[in-house]
This record gives C-alpha cells, sequence and structure tokens, in this order.
C-alpha cells in the first residue's frame, strides 16, 4: 500500500521538474499535476543505455538531471555523437507523435534521472483533456521544426565547399 504523504511529495517535486521543461510550458499547476500523475521516474547510471536506435518507441523522454548523449550507429557501429541532452532536454518526442522506432541510441553520460511519458498516456491525455494535449502537441512541433532546422544548416554546411 502506497503511502499518500509520499505520493503528494512526489508528485509535487514532479510537477516542480516539469515546469522547467520546454514542452509543458504553457501549461498551469493544475494541468501540470494532471500530467504528473502519469509520469514514471526512471533513474540511470552512467553508461547505462536508455534505448538503441531502430528500438520500438513507446515513450517520451524528460532529462531531470543528468546528461545524455544520442548517438547514431556509423558503419554499423556507434559512436556518431549527434547530440547532448541536458536536464529541461527531452528525447523520443517521434515515438509518441508517429509511432516511429528509435531513430537514434541514447546513452547516460553521468548518473541521470528522467520522467517518462508512455504513448499510451499521451494519447489518454489528448483524449480525455484536449487542451493539454494540443498545448503539448504545439510544443513537440516546435521543438522538432528547431531540430529541423538545426540538421538543414548542419547539412548546409557539410555540403558547402570549404574555402
Amino acid at each position: 500500500m502506497a503511502i499518500p504523504q509520499f505520493e503528494n511529495v512526489l508528485k509535487k517535486a514532479i510537477m516542480a521538474c516539469l515546469a522547467g521543461i520546454p514542452i509543458f510550458a504553457e501549461l498551469d499547476a493544475d494541468q501540470l499535476n494532471l500530467i504528473s500523475g502519469r509520469m514514471h521516474v526512471q533513474r540511470l547510471e552512467a553508461g547505462d543505455i536508455v534505448f538503441n536506435e531502430g528500438d520500438p518507441g513507446n515513450e517520451v523522454c524528460f532529462v531531470v538531471e543528468g546528461i545524455l548523449d544520442v548517438l547514431k550507429l556509423d558503419n554499423g557501429r556507434l559512436e556518431q555523437k549527434i547530440a547532448v541532452k541536458a536536464p529541461g532536454g527531452s528525447i523520443g518526442e517521434m515515438a509518441v507523435i508517429g509511432n516511429f522506432s528509435r531513430t537514434a541510441t541514447v546513452r547516460a553520460r553521468t548518473d541521470a534521472t528522467l520522467l517518462t511519458l508512455s504513448r499510451d498516456h499521451f494519447e489518454q491525455i489528448c483524449q480525455d483533456h484536449p487542451v493539454i494535449g494540443v498545448r503539448m502537441l504545439r510544443a513537440m512541433a516546435r521543438l522538432l521544426s528547431l531540430h529541423l532546422r538545426d540538421t538543414s544548416q548542419e547539412l548546409l554546411e557539410h555540403l558547402s565547399p570549404r574555402n
């Protein structure tokens, strides 16, 4: 049996963490309270793999503390680092939006704490609380657009002749 006081403290801590994550910036305290009840806390040790490229994706992860490296396969081997995720960052948005497999491997560089939201819980939020769902989807679309813009710029720099 869960201890109500502990659950309340944990829920408040999760709400405080969510308030610092851009995807939840448009949500008020009542909406964050609702979301916090659907989050799962995941602890990682340095070197732990969050997920591997090609794995089925069924959750989005939000970095609360620690540093994660986002890695792509290069000639069948890992180690082409394409991004670093710090507290406030997120990984796996495409998995909950479009049921896509993982496009990269994510490994904890340091001990880390993540909050995760499953696709099922996200879909339930969208169905039962459409205002919250739309706000979260809009924020995820902005974030993915920024990633696409950055990737396009990197591709342009890579393809441009060097002087």
